[in-house]
């Protein structure tokens, strides 16, 4: 099942959203999960800032630091995307910022 489309028409103002971290204060969670949660979280926490839903995400890209993550990330993107589905962009890359970190996102979203 895929969770994105090849492509989206945006006629409005765009929201962009940098790299979300699994970071909470000090803390990052171990299992890709727990991280997933926190990136999710922290997205979802801007949307309300700006007004927006997830029906106004028009991009994300997400970067993961294992390919063995993708099932937990399209089980967690499933969920909270519902309906929605942005274009998207998954990588693979040999590591982010800080090394405990195993998945980072951004976004752009139509207001």
């Amino acid at each position: 099942m895929a969770i994105y489309q090849n492509s989206i028409i945006v006629n409005r103002p765009l929201l962009l959203i940098s790299g979300q971290t699994p970071q909470i204060e000090e803390s990052i969670p171990d299992l890709i999960e727990d991280q997933l949660d926190i990136v999710i979280a922290k997205i979802d926490a801007i949307l309300t800032e700006n007004n927006a839903e997830i029906s106004n995400i028009a991009k994300m890209n997400i970067y993961i630091t294992d390919r063995e993550y993708l099932y937990a990330v399209r089980s967690k993107l499933s969920n909270y995307l519902k309906d929605t589905k942005p274009a998207m962009t998954l990588v693979v890359v040999s590591s982010l910022i800080d090394p405990l970190f195993k998945v980072e996102m951004d976004a752009a979203v139509s207001l």
